[in-house]
């Protein structure tokens, strides 16, 4: 697997209407993958989302709007934002634990400004068994096996 430095990049996104808008600095968590879980299937109306993450010390919403609307899709234990104008989803953080200078905010890789770059290739795709028939999973480029395939989180 090739890894990018995205150290001290800066990365800009946010949602179809411009509502809600992030500034993220680099590095990414390297660990952009697909989701195939009930969960993202349901709330996106797609085949599977598509997410990468950065540390909060390193996350700011910056857009007119302010943070996104959260729904706690795993009460308790993982939330997801969204624009409340126009529907946008956007990220989601893990809630079940306390917030360190370790906690990750994931973010869907098509809300970023420029999301084709080399560090949102997705490299695992999560809940590859609850994928559609027809679609191909990606095949995994992690040096070890993923951990045991539990709810979405981020």
């Amino acid at each position: 697997m090739t890894m990018t430095n995205t150290a001290g990049k800066i990365y800009t996104g946010g949602c179809l209407c411009g509502r809600i808008r992030y500034t993220a600095t680099g590095p990414t968590d390297g660990f952009p993958h697909l989701c195939s879980c009930e969960h993202c299937k349901k709330r996106s109306g797609a085949t599977a989302m598509a997410w990468a993450g950065f540390l909060l010390i390193n996350f700011a919403w910056d857009g007119p709007g302010g943070e996104p609307t959260w729904y706690e899709t795993y009460p308790g234990k993982t939330k997801r934002g969204f624009c409340p104008v126009c529907g946008s989803q956007i990220a989601g953080i893990d809630i079940d634990q306390p917030v360190t200078e370790k906690t990750i905010m994931g973010i869907l890789i098509p809300s970023l400004d420029e999301p084709e770059q080399p560090e949102f290739v997705p490299i695992h795709q999560g809940s590859a068994a609850r994928a559609f028939s027809w679609m191909p999973p990606i095949p995994s480029q992690l040096d070890e096996p993923a951990p045991a395939e539990q709810p979405s989180t981020v």
